[in-house]
């Protein structure tokens, strides 16, 4: 049997849930002060994300009951119902937006993000067109005729605006091509594509423009661009080795902004220090290496493209927040999965995972079938000539 495959759900489970009740704490830590500030209440955040988790994590196990080859066969109207809803957040009656960003709709109580859902819709469209439709053959009117629609969903993401989003579902699509074997010239020519559409949203956007500055050199601004990252960095040098303790970092008290949505490792810098930094990053390294033996033993190819994109989303997210945190790229506004602020994004994510659950699962079967069937048949041993050995003696 294949080294894990077995346990693999277990092991994933275990990470994921370690995950949700860490970030639980830290975003107790981050959000108390902040919540009575704003809300009356120190537990305004976390009762929500608890609650968000819960539901998650049913979510999570009811799809990992759900044989992921079904999603195959709904892949073209999960992408046509991912346009409308994406649509919708420009339709005023469902339209919510905030500080002049339209990323959200609204039903009552209900508030929804549809560019997470996009992570999950993508990746099955994807999946299904390069395991089931051979994209990668067709002629290239068919080819422009399945990237329509994907165009179409990524031009109105982007137009929200989330370029933080639109670069990570393009990449996502990008890796699914390139590990099926697309032709170079293809690669290459959406590696361009995704270039020059960076280059223009830079220029005409001066907001981006400072941004990047600010990551070029923060401290040219440091009471302005500059400032959240430069929060940031003494957030991990006041934790030092060990660190200040859980609720006793100074980050959150308004020194840092957004401290418990994009900025949240900064604070597990400040409270747990560097020993501390360095465990989640090998829970979060760990937690990869599970997903991607995922997609290693996946039984078939589209649970194989589809367990790539549902992981490589899941730990482009990871290395985007941490890379924004520690000022090695630019900050685009991607929450920690499990652990940030951020409800939307938390049920997205325990989605995929429960996605990914069931392949794992399907992939543990496969290979206790395989090994069934390579196994020689185990001899009785109380078998001998036809009789039972029963106390040591033969009996007819």
């Amino acid at each position: 049997m294949n080294f894990g495959t077995v346990v693999l759900e277990r092991r994933i489970i275990f990470v994921v849930g370690s995950l949700l009740i860490f970030g639980q704490i830290m975003l107790f830590s981050a959000s108390g002060v902040l919540g009575v500030e704003k809300f009356g209440s120190e537990f305004y955040y976390f009762s929500r994300q608890f609650y968000a988790a819960l539901l998650g994590c049913l979510l999570m196990l009811g799809l990992s009951r759900i044989p992921y080859q079904k999603w195959s066969k709904v892949a073209f109207p999960l992408l046509f119902c991912q346009l409308a809803i994406t649509a919708a957040c420009y339709l005023p009656p469902l339209s919510h937006p905030v500080a002049g960003v339209k990323r959200w709709i609204q039903a009552g109580p209900i508030t929804i993000q549809p560019s997470e859902l996009a992570k999950i819709v993508l990746a099955i469209y994807v999946a299904h067109l390069i395991a089931f439709k051979n994209s990668i053959q067709f002629p290239w009117q068919r080819k422009v005729m399945y990237a329509i629609p994907v165009v179409i969903l990524l031009a109105l993401i982007f137009k929200q605006p989330d370029l933080g989003s639109t670069i990570l579902l393009s990449c996502m699509i990008f890796g699914m091509f390139f590990i099926a074997g697309a032709k170079p010239v293809y690669v290459l020519g959406f590696v361009a594509m995704g270039a020059l559409g960076f280059a223009l949203s830079l220029i005409r956007s001066d907001y981006r423009q400072r941004r990047l500055m600010a990551f070029l050199n923060p401290w040219e601004d440091p009471q302005g661009t500059g400032f959240q990252t430069i929060q940031s960095f003494l957030s991990f040098y006041s934790g030092k080795i060990f660190g200040v303790g859980i609720g006793n970092g100074n980050s959150k008290l308004f020194y840092l902004p957004e401290v418990h949505t994009d900025f949240i490792f900064a604070l597990v810098g400040e409270e747990l220090g560097f020993i501390g930094s360095v465990v989640v990053l090998i829970i979060f390294a760990y937690f990869g290496f599970l997903l991607f033996k995922a997609v290693r033993f996946a039984p078939d190819a589209f649970g194989r493209y589809l367990a790539f994109g549902l992981s490589f989303s899941l730990m482009m997210q990871v290395m985007v927040n941490l890379g924004g945190v520690v000022g090695m790229i630019p900050v685009k506004g991607l929450p920690l999965p499990f652990i940030s602020w951020g409800r939307s994004a938390l049920l997205v994510n325990l989605c995929m995972v429960g996605i990914l659950l069931n392949i794992a699962h399907q992939a543990g079967q496969a290979a206790l079938s395989n090994n069934a069937k390579k196994s020689p048949p185990q001899s009785n041993p109380g078998l001998k000539h036809g009789r039972p050995l029963i106390h040591g003696r033969y009996y007819a």
